[in-house]
């Protein structure tokens, strides 16, 4: 197939850069619908919980999913949405307030214009982290003017004082660095940088599951990736550095047998629930420099997935109750990535969490999409379908004004319409 040079504007690009595997997608999206044209997934030979862990392996793993992709979708690709997860990843609450009346009465020409919201941007962004960690993400969640709540288009009213609320979320910025260098490498221009999370959520959660409080739980394989929404907007954010890989790992480690043939036993045998299967059902095992076969039961196989999994869904709670959510409903459970396909992790999640669980697909494909709407592809999906938000601070070489109005404020009422 003949390749196209250049992309139009409706055709974008996703790369999630994983622990086990680098999934580029290639969709066109028109309003709703999306059509992926085309995916290329390699296997991750240098990434490690995340990060970047050899920077020449990485390169070659990006160019071969790039590659298929290409092939696959007969577009040239040259730029994308990146991905990134790790455990130094973290969140916290960030605000902005600023003084619009300063004290004299209040007249329509005091009105809260576009500088102001930009003022209440800079000043929450000026927020004090350490040298090595630098913003991934700074979401608006509510305005606040003259001490009303709520607020979430500020442009054109009047009030005293202007306040923000916003979530941000930060990474070590070598990490990042280095994502954005093995990209560059590969011959991708980097549009954004973007929690991987946040480009699974964008993908599988629907807008009333946003607005009654949802968390996205999204097991990769060094990673597991959390994002709380409630109300509509997202109040938590975090990452585990515990995935399937571990799963794997324990049964190697406990049976002697390959990484190898324990990720498949995980996958053709495992269940997350040991008592849901056979302990009549034996597996055949074969250790390590050794010639003999043993057999052990497809249920003691499964109690040693359980123990994992129950790990990481306690630890998952753990952050749930730091997000301090007055709710008074059970928040839904939403899987998602290639962990939820472990058989009845559903059924685990359900009785730890004690609420609705179900298994998140990408949403809004094209009916001939449909083989692709797995999980394993929900953030790459997610990426090329990730909101333009012009105060995102995943775009890359973001230029602020101080004190004045950076280009893309000249596009905030639609920025509005488009986040919230």
């Amino acid at each position: 197939m003949k390749i196209k040079n250049t992309l139009s504007n409706n055709i974008c690009v996703g790369i999630d850069i994983g622990t086990t595997k680098i999934c580029c997608v290639v969709g066109e999206v028109d309003l709703d619908n999306i059509e992926i044209l085309g995916i290329g997934v390699s296997n991750s030979n240098g990434v490690k919980k995340g990060s970047v862990i050899d920077i020449d392996k990485t390169i070659n793993s990006i160019e071969d999913a790039v590659n298929k992709a290409e092939k696959m979708s007969g577009k040239k690709i040259s730029e994308a949405t990146v991905g990134i997860s790790g455990d130094h990843i973290s969140s916290m609450s960030a605000q902005g307030a600023i003084a619009i009346s300063k004290g004299q009465p209040i007249s329509d020409e005091e009105e809260i214009s576009k500088l102001e919201v930009e003022q209440v941007l800079n000043q929450a962004r000026s927020v004090s982290l350490p040298s090595d960690r630098q913003i991934l993400h700074l979401i608006p969640q509510e305005f606040v003017i003259d001490q009303q709540h709520g607020i979430k288009n500020p442009i054109g009213m009047v009030g005293r004082r202007l306040e923000a609320n916003f979530h941000l979320i930060s990474c070590d910025t070598s990490a990042s660095k280095n994502i954005k260098k093995c990209v560059e490498e590969a011959g991708i221009k980097p549009l954004r940088i973007v929690y991987q999370s946040l480009g699974s959520a964008a993908s599988v959660l629907e807008k009333h599951e946003k607005d009654l409080g949802v968390v996205l739980i999204d097991i990769g394989g060094g990673t597991t990736d959390i994002c709380i929404f409630f109300e509509g907007e997202v109040r938590h954010s975090a990452v585990i550095g515990l995935g399937g890989n571990n799963i794997s790992n324990d049964i190697a480690a406990i049976t002697q047998i390959s990484k190898y043939e324990a990720e498949l036993i995980k996958r053709n045998y495992g269940s997350a629930k040991a008592n849901m299967v056979s302990d009549e059902l034996n597996i055949e095992l074969k250790s390590k420099g050794d010639e003999k076969y043993r057999k052990e039961s497809e249920r003691q196989i499964s109690n040693y997935i359980e123990a994992r999994m129950t790990e990481i869904f306690n630890m998952v709670n753990n952050e749930i109750q730091k997000a301090n959510i007055k709710s008074p409903y059970p928040l839904k459970i939403v899987l998602t990535g290639g962990g939820s396909l472990l058989k009845n992790s559903s059924i685990l999640a359900q009785e730890i969490f004690n609420s609705k669980v179900k298994i998140g697909i990408p949403k809004g494909l094209n009916k001939l999409d449909e083989i692709k709407s797995s999980p394993i592809y929900s953030t790459g999906i997610g990426l090329i379908n990730y909101p333009e938000l012009v105060f995102d601070d995943s775009k890359i070489n973001r230029k602020i004004v101080p004190n004045g109005i950076s280009k893309g404020v000249t596009n905030i009422i639609e920025w509005f319409k488009e986040f919230f």
